[in-house]
């Protein structure tokens, strides 16, 4: 019970830096996923449910508030969890420059998978430009690392300390 408000918690703290990245980089006409990126940080020190469990609601709370498919942000968060975890323990993942290039890949794969899933069920690729695939990646990997830093000093690791000993 205690990780499931501890995770409430990390939610309620990734939708505060998501809203905070829509102010900034909105006038930039610049989209970073800050959920995923809180979406990856669970998924390197949780266990799989939880992550999983978390991109699955990161992704349908994105779905709530945009206009694209229903599910789809949901479902795309979810099978990047499912590929992140093939690969999570053959990375160190406390070091800055794996962060920062699994994120932006990640993020790669998910506006590929997004566009790909819209495809599949509307018949229409939406392309959220190369402007979000390069440099929206370029900086969600850039700011992963203070991402991890903060929700593992501060969060995780302290809160969930009793938890994961459970």
């Amino acid at each position: 019970m205690l990780r499931i408000l501890n995770l409430i918690l990390v939610f309620i703290i990734a939708t505060i830096f998501y809203w905070f990245g829509l102010m900034v980089f909105a006038p930039l006409e610049l989209s970073v996923n800050m959920m995923l990126a809180f979406s990856i940080v669970i998924a390197v020190i949780l266990p799989q449910r939880y992550g999983y469990t978390f991109a699955f609601f990161s992704g349908l709370f994105l779905d709530f508030l945009g206009t694209s498919l229903f599910g789809s942000h949901a479902l795309a968060f979810t099978l990047l969890m499912v590929l992140f975890y093939q690969v999570r323990d053959k990375i160190d993942f406390k070091e800055c420059i794996p962060q920062m290039v699994i994120t932006s890949m990640l993020n790669i794969l998910f506006i590929l998978i997004f566009g790909l899933l819209s495809k599949i069920f509307t018949g229409v690729f939406i392309w959220q430009g190369w402007k979000d695939f390069i440099f929206g990646s370029l900086v969600l990997g850039l700011i992963m690392p203070l991402f991890y830093n903060i929700t593992a000093k501060f969060l995780i690791f302290d809160v969930l300390k009793k938890a994961n000993e459970n």
